[in-house]
C-alpha cells in the first residue's frame, strides 16, 4: 500500500489508474481488476480455462459475482453523508458484505454514526441482496431499466449449472409464467428477463419466487 501510494497503479489494462486508486480505496481497485480478468476469461479466452468450484458461505452460489446495472437512484447522498472519503469507504465496507447477518450489523453502524437512513441508502442495501439472489441464480450480470430485469447467466454453456436443479427451476418459472419470465440466447450468452418490476424490492420477490430462498 505505501508503494502505490507513493508510486501509484501505473497504466494497467489499458488505463491510467494512477490517483484513481486513493479515492476508491485498494480493496474495491483489486475487485474491479479481479472482475475485469474473470469477464475476459469467460468471454475471450473461455477455451483456456477449466471450470472452477464456485461457492459461497454454506449453500452453493454458482456465479462467483453479479453485477447489477440500473437506472434506479441508489447511492449515499451527499445531504446524508458529506465527506466523499467516508462515502467511498461505507460503499466498501456495503460491497464486502457477505450475508445476512454482516448486513444487520452494517445497517446498525450506518444508523449509529449517521443518523436514520435514508431511501436510496436502503435500496442500496436492497440491491446487495438482489446481487445474492442473482448468484444463486447462476447469473453474471443483472441490468435493472424501465420495468424489466435482464440477466446474464454464466458465460460458459457447458457449464454444470445448466444440468443443475437451479437452472430446472428457472425453466419451469419460465413455463409457469411466461408473460413474466422469458430465457433467450443473445451474442453467445443465455439471458432470462423478468417484466414487470419497477424496483429492486420487485425484482428481488420475483427472483426468491425461482430460486426459493430469501437472501
Amino acid at each position: 500500500m505505501k508503494d502505490l501510494d507513493i508510486r501509484g497503479a501505473g497504466d494497467l489494462l489499458g488505463a491510467e489508474q494512477s490517483g484513481f486508486i486513493n479515492d476508491i480505496g485498494f480493496e474495491t481497485y483489486h475487485k474491479i481488476l479481479e472482475e475485469a480478468l474473470r469477464e475476459l476469461k469467460s468471454e475471450l479466452f473461455s477455451e483456456f480455462f477449466e471450470e472452477r468450484p464456485l461457492a459461497r458461505g454454506t449453500s452453493r452460489d454458482w456465479s462467483d459475482d453479479c453485477i447489477l446495472e440500473t437506472d434506479l437512484t441508489m447511492l449515499i447522498p451527499n445531504s446524508y453523508l458529506a465527506d466523499t472519503t467516508e462515502r467511498h469507504a461505507i460503499y466498501r465496507d456495503l460491497d464486502n458484505v457477505a450475508n445476512k447477518a454482516e448486513l444487520k450489523k452494517f445497517r446498525s453502524k450506518v444508523t449509529d454514526r449517521f443518523g436514520p437512513i435514508p431511501m436510496q441508502v436502503l435500496d442500496l442495501m436492497e440491491a446487495i441482496r438482489l446481487r445474492w439472489i442473482g448468484e444463486k441464480l447462476g447469473l453474471e450480470k443483472m441490468v435493472l431499466r424501465k420495468g424489466v430485469l435482464i440477466g446474464t447467466f454464466i458465460a460458459n454453456q457447458k457449464h454444470s449449472f445448466f444440468e443443475s436443479e437451479t437452472f430446472t427451476a428457472v425453466l419451469r418459472a419460465v413455463q409457469a409464467q411466461p408473460r413474466k419470465f422469458k430465457v433467450y440466447e443473445k451474442a453467445g450468452t443465455l439471458r432470462v428477463s423478468v417484466q414487470d418490476v419497477k424496483n429492486v424490492q420487485q425484482a428481488k420477490a420475483a427472483l426468491e419466487g425461482v430460486v426459493g430462498v430469501a437472501a
